[in-house]
């Protein structure tokens, strides 16, 4: 009956926008809760109309009281499998769960991990079997066939949440419904993480055979992409491209019969690796690295905690970080996390601020602490090396301040950001600095004055006075609840101070646009199957080396573009 009155009452919308609803479809709605006409409509329609159609389903049981939707999953679900990312077999067990979920969805929370559990279980004999005296290539393969199922619903799964946390979340912005069903679903898979988490703990081989498998299937795949691209505009003959399509797949049968192991990477290894320790000249990466002390840290470890004083930095070489804040309202963050290849605590180290906020692990985590000492003689030893640490704390600062816009982006594509599409400017006592209304700023140290205003101090988002504030998903009314952003048409500096300044139009690109270039992301989305969501299971290190030391943007005091100074 909730069924037959839901399409009843938004017959007239479904028949005339999108694909366009007939009365026999109507009927196979009311019927099968929308199973059938999926599987028919999902050659039929665009990946637009097929959002904006769930969409449309999800806010019709809201109205009538229905706490969710899980079309959304299961369109993610459908875009997983049709990439290669999992299997038929995984698709079908994943497809069922939200099937038998939506059939509940009136009188229950989404519960579709509830459908999952009996397809992933880890027996307690497991962990006797990690610490016997077998061969440890006898036991890689006795568990890889029963556990790598697990693995791959529980990233999946995973995955596909977050997907629709944030559709959720665009749509319906920061409402009561929302936020609920966003509980739900991070309540949802706290088992999967657990899973996960047991797993890595208990077998780390088992995931290098899965890491393995999945990257290399997805070059083999690119590659094979690449190849009817080169033969589609006329580059490669027909019999050139036959024969390069049967090589990939020679090397694809191959992989399957006999995967190759990805060795886990050795201390010096993990920190050459490292982003930040990556970047720096030779002279000074060597006596910084020498000061290092090697961390392990358990799942629900404190890194530190807000308020405390900061005693140096954190690199985050395995594993996953979450973070949390009384101040900074993580509330309007959907996705937490700082994954591996993340630098944490050098904002407070450079200022000498207090703590900003809590970091809590998220999984298990193999991180090099440095000590505060050491990072004040780093960044005196050259001054191109003091703006290359404040662009790499300001890439964590912009993901805690506005996370709604970077938590779309991976940390390398934050860094990129930071460094070539952002100018860092510092500005002298008295000068004014009037952003345009197409720019925002991150005040990162001094302080400022704005009109009707209490002194503004770091960190805080600085932005001019006719910005739409959903862009950056907040509404006027959660700004007046947070004291780290600003609007006002022109700040007056009180001490000397630095400022990162973004253009809106090109912060949106790359957040909602990158991913969506061919071959624009591919380490970045393609080989994230056990993705950052959960417990940074994906740890293959994929790295292009670069003859270019510190890729840093302008810091001096010049003037910036949408930003103009008086005094």
């Amino acid at each position: 009956m909730a069924r037959a009155a839901v399409v009843g009452a938004l017959y007239l919308l479904l028949r005339y926008f999108g694909y366009g609803l007939d009365l026999k479809e109507a009927i196979i709605i009311v019927w099968s809760g929308l199973r059938v006409c999926v599987l028919h409509w999902r050659h039929r329609v665009s990946d637009t109309n097929i959002e904006w159609f769930y969409h449309t389903i999800f806010v019709a049981r809201t109205w009538y009281g229905q706490p969710v939707s899980n079309k959304g999953v299961q369109a993610s679900y459908w875009a997983m499998l049709d990439q290669g990312q999992i299997t038929q077999a995984t698709a079908n067990i994943l497809m069922r769960s939200v099937d038998e979920a939506m059939d509940l969805v009136s009188s229950r929370p989404l519960c579709d991990w509830n459908s999952l559990q009996s397809s992933v279980y880890f027996p307690s004999y497991y962990r006797f079997l990690s610490a016997s005296m077998l061969p440890q290539s006898f036991i890689t393969y006795f568990t890889v066939q029963r556990l790598e199922s697990g693995c791959y619903i529980c990233a999946t799964f995973l995955r596909a949440h977050r997907i629709a946390r944030r559709q959720l979340q665009n749509f319906l912005g920061d409402s009561e419904i929302a936020k609920i069903v966003i509980d739900e679903s991070n309540a949802g898979g706290e088992e999967a993480r657990k899973f996960l988490e047991e797993v890595r703990c208990t077998f780390p081989q088992l995931l290098c055979v899965l890491k393995t498998r999945q990257v290399t299937y997805a070059v083999l795949t690119h590659l094979s992409e690449n190849v009817q691209n080169l033969w589609k505009t006329g580059l490669l003959e027909e019999k050139e491209m036959a024969h390069l399509d049967d090589a990939w797949q020679t090397d694809l049968k191959k992989l399957k019969r006999n995967p190759q192991l990805v060795k886990m990477p050795r201390v010096g290894d993990l920190l050459g690796t490292h982003p930040l320790v990556g970047m720096l000249p030779a002279a000074v990466r060597a006596p910084l690295l020498s000061n290092k002390k090697e961390k392990v840290k358990g799942h629900g470890a404190a890194l530190y905690m807000e308020g405390s004083r900061a005693t140096g930095i954190w690199i985050v070489s395995i594993g996953a970080v979450k973070w949390r804040s009384q101040r900074l309202s993580s509330r309007h963050s959907l996705h937490p996390i700082f994954p591996h290849g993340s630098t944490l605590g050098l904002y407070e180290v450079l200022t000498g601020k207090s703590c900003l906020c809590d970091m809590i692990t998220d999984s298990l985590v193999r991180c090099f602490f440095i000590e505060a000492e050491k990072i004040d003689q780093l960044r005196r030893s050259d001054p191109s090396v003091e703006a290359f640490l404040w662009q790499e704390s300001a890439a964590v600062i912009a993901k805690l301040l506005i996370p709604r816009v970077f938590e779309k982006m991976t940390m390398q594509e934050t860094r990129l950001l930071v460094s070539t599409g952002s100018t860092m400017n510092l500005y002298t006592k008295g000068e004014d600095i009037m952003l345009e209304h197409n720019y925002i700023g991150i005040l990162l140290e001094g302080t400022l004055k704005a009109e009707n205003q209490n002194s503004i101090l770091p960190p805080g988002v600085l932005l001019p006075s006719n910005m739409d504030l959903e862009l950056l998903g907040l509404e006027s009314s959660a700004m007046n609840r947070m004291d780290s952003c600003y609007a006002a048409d022109s700040y007056q500096v009180e001490a000397q101070a630095r400022v990162l300044i973004f253009e809106v139009g090109r912060l949106f690109t790359e957040a909602n646009g990158q991913r969506n270039q061919p071959g624009g992301s591919f380490s970045a989305e393609a080989l994230q199957l056990s993705v950052e969501e959960s417990t940074g299971e994906e740890q293959v290190i994929i790295t292009v080396d670069s003859p270019n030391k510190l890729p840093l943007g302008d810091s001096s005091a010049g003037s910036s573009s949408g930003v103009t100074r008086g005094s």
